[in-house]
């Protein structure tokens, strides 16, 4: 006997598993398009702490790539950290910053990391210098770069700090043996005093 044809179909049980398979695949298709594959990404706070172990987790901190960084240094306020990866004196500068920005209640410091930039003389990296050119420290080759760290603060378009004291350092010595609470309390009023300068309204 000739099974009738139903539809698009050859008989009734083919008909039914190709319903069955089409409803699983609408499953799996929600399921998997529903699924987060993002990596999870680490916060700035956490991703700073584990390049600076001299910082806590608690921090003020916020990565900008070059293109940013540009950006930032050019307007008219913003306050900068600019460093290298895994460096003591970085870590202990940025450990001192972050207790007075937090103590003059200041939640946000853009943090650049020209590790990479410096190096392979990244074209908006070397913008950055020539912006700062009049601030930055010189070798005797006569070749600007920024060294970290390097604290900037910018307002109302005039550079009112340009801190790169610890960037390039005289002597054998380490940071922690520089840090002293001497000269901690000193980076720290002057910190303070330029940080509640930023934020006084004029």
């Amino acid at each position: 006997m000739k099974k009738n044809k139903i539809w698009i179909f050859k008989s009734k049980s083919e008909m039914i598993f190709s319903i069955i398979f089409f409803i699983l695949f609408m499953i799996g298709f929600i399921y998997f398009g529903k699924k987060d594959y993002s990596v999870n990404q680490i916060s700035d706070s956490d991703k700073f702490v584990s390049e600076h172990k001299e910082v806590v987790k608690d921090n003020v901190f916020t990565y900008i790539n070059v293109a940013d960084a540009y950006n930032y240094v050019r307007k008219d306020d913003v306050l900068l950290l600019i460093g290298i990866k895994n460096s003591n004196w970085v870590g202990y500068y940025a450990n001192i910053l972050n207790e007075v920005a937090k103590e003059v209640g200041i939640t946000q410091i853009y943090y650049y990391d020209i590790t990479e930039d410096r190096q392979e003389a990244n074209g908006t990296y070397e913008s950055i210098v020539q912006y700062l050119k009049n601030y930055i420290s010189y070798l005797d080759d006569g070749k600007m770069n920024l060294y970290g760290p390097t604290m900037v603060i910018k307002k109302n378009g005039i550079i009112t700090m340009f801190d790169d004291e610890t960037a390039i350092i005289k002597g054998n010595i380490t940071a922690e043996e520089y840090w002293s609470n001497y000269q901690t309390g000193l980076k720290k009023n002057t910190l303070k005093i330029a940080l509640e300068d930023y934020l006084r309204k004029e």
